[in-house]
């Protein structure tokens, strides 16, 4: 048997490599720590770490243990703010982030469908990249989010998600630029011409990233479609390019690179202390309908 002090104990013991970093990391005295980690040595009849000058090294026993003992940990964590949600009041006032490459015709069904079922309930529609917007979910600034996934199914902390669908995203260039004109974009070309990196992807770290020696990142859409029309290349959402298509300003260019346009998964993202919140339910399931639709 174990107890979560013993836990606590040993996983910090395990990530800082020391029992006195363990002992103030935990708020704990170094021989607090020692005696927990002892104490579930001994209930479990092996050595979980070997001192070697100041360092815990872990042994091959504890390295099998640990992450069982991660997930231990966050499942408690989870079950300590589902208990607490379950006296609470429901909320009426969401934070919401967005990565701006989201089909905004997506949203714009999710605020009107939200309007229309939950009239008391106040959305604020906030733009963010993915690193920032799961940090703000993660510190309970954001309560829900539609970001890029990166496949994970696990994501560090207490949160879930539900996969909506794809976003298309093709290479584009200026309508009359050097690049234009050219038979065939090829690998040469992706490596040695300028590329303009959107800011939003180089956050996702996803599949969309830097591939050329002369990268540039930019946060806007817009601004990166006015630059086209003199140099570069870059890889963009289709829904972004459009506009710039249409006005004439940059084309969509065949290559040999790609044979389909590249595909990014998308997300919700919500909080775990929200998951029984009548409106996270609902709107769980108007996702999933949307989705469907949407993304098919």
């Amino acid at each position: 048997m174990h107890t979560l002090e013993q836990l606590r104990a040993f996983v910090a013991v395990y990530d800082k490599h020391s029992f006195s970093a363990a002992g103030r990391y935990l708020s704990k005295d170094r021989t607090t720590i020692r005696e927990l980690v002892k104490s579930y040595e001994d209930s479990l009849g092996y050595e979980l770490f070997s001192i070697t000058g100041r360092k815990a090294i872990a042994t091959p026993c504890a390295e099998k243990l640990y992450p069982h003992a991660v997930l231990v940990m966050r499942q408690n964590s989870k079950l300590d703010e589902i208990s607490q949600f379950l006296f609470s009041t429901p909320k009426t006032y969401f934070d919401v982030g967005y990565d701006v490459d989201f089909p905004v015709e997506f949203l714009e069904k999710i605020e009107l469908w939200a309007t229309r079922s939950f009239p008391l309930v106040t959305i604020n529609w906030l733009a963010r990249n993915r690193e920032e917007g799961l940090e703000e979910l993660k510190n309970t600034e954001l309560d829900f989010a539609f970001f890029p996934a990166k496949g994970n199914i696990s994501l560090g902390f207490p949160a879930h998600f539900q996969h909506l669908g794809y976003v298309n995203y093709g290479l584009y260039v200026g309508a009359n630029s050097k690049l234009a004109s050219k038979p065939d974009f090829e690998l040469e070309d992706a490596q040695l011409e300028i590329q303009y990196l959107t800011e939003n992807s180089l956050r996702a770290e996803g599949v969309i990233k830097a591939f050329s020696y002369s990268t540039r990142v930019v946060s806007s859409n817009d601004l990166i479609i006015r630059l086209l029309q003199k140099q570069g290349w870059a890889l963009l959402s289709n829904r972004s390019a459009e506009s710039g298509v249409k006005l004439g300003m940059i084309k969509k260019k065949e290559t040999s690179l790609l044979c389909n346009d590249l595909k990014v998964p998308f997300s919700l993202f919500y909080t775990i202390e929200l998951q029984c919140d009548p409106f996270i339910q609902a709107l769980r399931n108007e996702c999933d309908v949307l989705a469907k639709r949407y993304f098919q």
